[in-house]
C-alpha cells in the first residue's frame, strides 16, 4: 500500500522552489523593465544615427538611437568624427594652451612649443593654429563625454539582458524543484504484514 505522507522537509523544500521561482518571475520583470526603461530614455533624446559622410553613411544611419545596437553605431561616428577633427589626437593629447575662454594664452609659452615658432605672453591673444588647436581639444572633450554616455546606456542594456536571462534559469531551476518535491509515494506495509 501506499500513501502520500508530505514530511516537515518536503514542505520546506516546496515552499523554497516557490520563492526561487517568483524570484526568478520578479527578476525577468526587472531586467525587461530596465532595458525597455533604458530605450524609451534613449528614444526621448531624439538622436538618431548620423551619417560618416555621404559616400558612405555608415550603418543604421539616420535610424533613432534606441537600442545598443544603435548606440554603438552612433559611438562609431561620434569616434570618426572626433578623430577627423582633432588629426586623430586624443583630448589627453592636444596641450591645454589657452584659458577657459579660448582667446587668450593661459601661460607664457616658449617659441619651441608655440605651432608659430614664437613665444608667447601669458594672456596674450591665440594664434590662428593655437586657437584650431584649443578648438579641437574642445571637440575632443565633447566628443569623449558623448561617447563615455552612450557607452553606459549600451552597460544598462547588457545588463538588463544579463538579469532577464538569468532570471529565466532561476525560475526553471525553480519550476524543477517544485517538480522534484512534489507528492512522493511512499510505502507502507499492511499491518501483520511480514518484512524481510
Amino acid at each position: 500500500m501506499t500513501t502520500n505522507t508530505p514530511t516537515q522537509s518536503t514542505r520546506a523544500a516546496k515552499l523554497l522552489a516557490l520563492v526561487v521561482a517568483i524570484l526568478g518571475g520578479l527578476m525577468l520583470i526587472i531586467g525587461i523593465g530596465t532595458y525597455v526603461g533604458v530605450s524609451v530614455s534613449l528614444r526621448a533624446q531624439n538622436i538618431k544615427v548620423a551619417t560618416i559622410t555621404a559616400d558612405a553613411p555608415g550603418p543604421f544611419a539616420g535610424q533613432p538611437v534606441a537600442g545598443p545596437i544603435t548606440a554603438m553605431a552612433q559611438i562609431g561616428v561620434i569616434g570618426h568624427h572626433v578623430s577627423t577633427a582633432t588629426g586623430g589626437r586624443t583630448f589627453a593629447q592636444i596641450p591645454n594652451i589657452a584659458t577657459s575662454d579660448g582667446k587668450t594664452y593661459n601661460k607664457d609659452v616658449p617659441a619651441t612649443s608655440a605651432s608659430d615658432g614664437q613665444a608667447h605672453a601669458a594672456g596674450s591673444p591665440l594664434t590662428a593654429d593655437d586657437a584650431k588647436s584649443y578648438a579641437a581639444r574642445i571637440t575632443a572633450q565633447q566628443g569623449a563625454w558623448t561617447q563615455a554616455s552612450l557607452y553606459v546606456s549600451v552597460l544598462a542594456f547588457g545588463i538588463a539582458a544579463a538579469i532577464a536571462g538569468l532570471s529565466i534559469v532561476i525560475m526553471l531551476v525553480g519550476v524543477a524543484l517544485m517538480k522534484i518535491t512534489g507528492p512522493q509515494a511512499v510505502a507502507t506495509a499492511k499491518p501483520g504484514a511480514k518484512t524481510e
